[in-house]
């Protein structure tokens, strides 16, 4: 089976970029501020199927 570079996904250890997301409560949240409270960070990354 081969995979596309999509499909592979990030390399473990990778960095993820500085953005800006929204969580499910609408609630603005920046990577770096996270990082400045916390010792690190973990994102899961998922394809539905709806």
């Amino acid at each position: 089976m081969t995979f596309s570079d999509s499909e592979k996904g990030l390399l473990v250890g990778s960095q993820a970029p500085m953005i800006d997301t929204v969580d499910i409560y609408g609630k603005i949240i920046n990577l770096t501020d996270v990082l400045r409270n916390y010792r690190g960070l973990l994102i899961d990354f998922f394809r539905g199927a709806w």
